[in-house]
């Protein structure tokens, strides 16, 4: 009470309709700005991921052929212990020691690694030379199973590409078996 016996009245304190209603609709849109980018930036990560542990396995296959001092195949699989018949990364790769040189793996051929399927999200294919297989010599030097020297490229894109799909990989495996990775600039090597 105040000294002239009235009592004074509290203002209640809370959101109007009004207030709430504009900062839902600020938060609307500052998340439709954000919101593509940052998928962007995860799909981005996701593809340097993929590309670092193939190409990390195929570093691995050649140093596991000079190391042991036989022919050593990473090949598209199919399972977890038979190579694709099919070309395409994507079905995961199968490391082997290839005794008798043909590049397909035999019930006596030991397995070193298995790497299973990619997301469906994902296309990683590779051009002709190395559409099913990567042969490593026991000197670390890429051979089919012809004896001609291979080399070429894998290629890793988002399924439908676009705009909005992170920027294409390659990794590319000279003709002395080492691979290395590039970030493409356009989306055509994907169509």
């Amino acid at each position: 009470m105040t000294r002239t016996g009235h009592c004074k009245k509290k203002h209640a304190r809370g959101v109007t309709l009004v207030e709430l209603c504009t900062v839902m609709a600020v938060l609307v849109i500052v998340s439709g700005m954000v919101l593509p980018g940052m998928w962007r930036w995860l799909d981005s990560i996701r593809i340097g991921v993929l590309v670092r542990a193939f190409q990390s396995d195929l570093q691995l296959t050649r140093m596991e052929a000079i190391r042991r001092g036989e022919r050593v195949v990473l090949c598209a699989a199919e399972s977890s212990d038979a190579c694709s018949s099919r070309p395409g990364w994507h079905q995961g790769w199968l490391m082997f020691v290839d005794l008798n040189n043909n590049a397909e793996i035999e019930p006596d051929e030991p397995v070193l690694r298995y790497h299973g399927p990619v997301s469906p999200e994902w296309r990683v294919q590779g051009n002709r030379p190395v559409a099913r297989y990567v042969s490593y010599g026991r000197l670390g030097m890429t051979k089919m199973v012809s004896g001609a020297f291979q080399a070429g490229s894998v290629y890793f894109c988002r399924q439908g590409g676009g705009a909005s799909a992170p920027l294409p990989r390659r990794v590319v495996i000279n003709s002395a078996g080492r691979p290395r990775s590039e970030i493409l600039e356009g989306h055509e090597a994907c169509a």
